[in-house]
């Protein structure tokens, strides 16, 4: 990015409990409005992080800087109501008892003039900008599940935080709600600019919020990059199987190609000429075609609408997926010739390490 405004410096940031590594010496930095999509399995840190960052946990070791400003190290803990953190939970946190108005103003700062006409000119702006202005005047027990998130949003925008931290904030929606709500949040985060790590355990939600994604394992970073660049050039398998669909398939390489059981590839990764490597393959690499001669055969499939995900054994005993059109509807047992056909060169790994 051009922009070289860091609105957070995280440096060697590392927490334990009982002896256990919770963040192990994470490092990271945040652009002025960038947002970057925090994603990660069941106890990798995620959590942990965020509460490092808005300081409802204490790390053992490390530093945090908010716009130049140190909020935490080895003799600063700023408490979290003036880190200036805008915080967006998955269960909402609304105040029952207070209108969508009064909800939104409460997080606004208290100031001698939060009652000028500029100011309540600006929180209906907000408002509008939010889809909800029309609700002003309703109870979150009026609203629907969406709208509670609208709300929420809104009131964690209001006091114009350096830093919003939004901690899985669709998951309580419904598929169809959260595809629309999510493309409303990236608009208003942009048109705002705002500065934003968004955490999610969706990857392809992940793929569209992040400007950048970083991808958390046992406390530790695997790789902090471009979306793209996660999903086209993971570091490690780890990362490659956790974004997205991906087999690996044992390959040997020839000058800058790959044989393997199912066919001839180009690969990216320096190796050499001789050596045994496994090729990271995603399912639209792999092609199939009914045939009695197959090399494999269909044990399962995945009816995703417009296209199908197959599972296919092939003759090595290997499973490997492939995307295939819906009109290409083959049953389980059918035989099978497949085909690695990526149209790109492809990555290739060895002991767990990109080479």
């Amino acid at each position: 990015m051009k922009n070289e405004i860091k609105d957070l410096i995280v440096s060697n940031l590392s927490l334990n409990f009982d002896q256990n590594i919770i963040i192990d010496n994470i490092s990271f930095e945040l652009e002025k409005s960038e947002i970057l999509a925090l994603v990660g399995p069941s106890g990798s840190g995620k959590t942990s992080l965020i509460r490092c960052l808005t300081g409802l946990e204490n790390p053992d070791e490390g530093e945090v800087v908010i716009s130049d400003s140190i909020v935490f190290s080895d003799s600063v803990n700023i408490p979290i109501e003036k880190r200036d953190i805008g915080i967006v939970f998955q269960d909402f946190a609304l105040f029952p008892h207070m209108t969508v108005t009064e909800n939104i103003s409460y997080g606004k700062k208290n100031d001698k003039d939060s009652k000028t006409l500029s100011q309540i000119s600006s929180l209906t702006d907000l408002m509008l900008m939010c889809g909800i202005y029309h609700l002003r005047d309703r109870y979150p027990d009026e609203l629907s599940g969406g709208e509670q998130q609208r709300v929420a949003l809104a009131r964690s925008l209001a006091p114009k935080p350096k830093i919003l931290l939004m901690d899985e904030p669709f998951s309580n929606l419904d598929p169809g709600f959260r595809m629309q709500l999510r493309m409303e949040v990236r608009r208003i985060l942009k048109y705002l600019n705002i500065t934003c790590i968004f955490v999610t355990h969706d990857q392809q939600e992940a793929l569209y919020m992040g400007d950048r994604i970083l991808v958390l394992n046992e406390g530790k970073i695997q790789q902090i990059d471009r979306n793209t660049d996660v999903f086209q050039n993971p570091k490690n398998e780890f990362v490659a199987e956790f974004i997205g669909l991906a087999d690996f398939i044992e390959a040997k390489v020839i000058n800058n190609h790959a044989e393997t059981e199912i066919g001839k590839v180009e690969i990216k990764t320096k190796a050499k000429s001789g050596e045994s490597v496994n090729i990271m393959i995603r399912p639209d690499d792999v092609h199939i075609n009914k045939t009695k001669n197959g090399n494999g055969f269909v044990v399962s499939r995945e009816y995703r609408g417009m296209y199908y995900i197959y599972y296919i054994k092939l003759d090595s005993g290997k499973v490997v997926k492939s995307l295939s059109s819906h009109i290409n509807d083959y049953n389980i047992g059918t035989k099978v010739n497949v085909e690695l056909k990526p149209g790109h060169p492809l990555i290739c790994f060895q002991n767990k390490v990109i080479i």
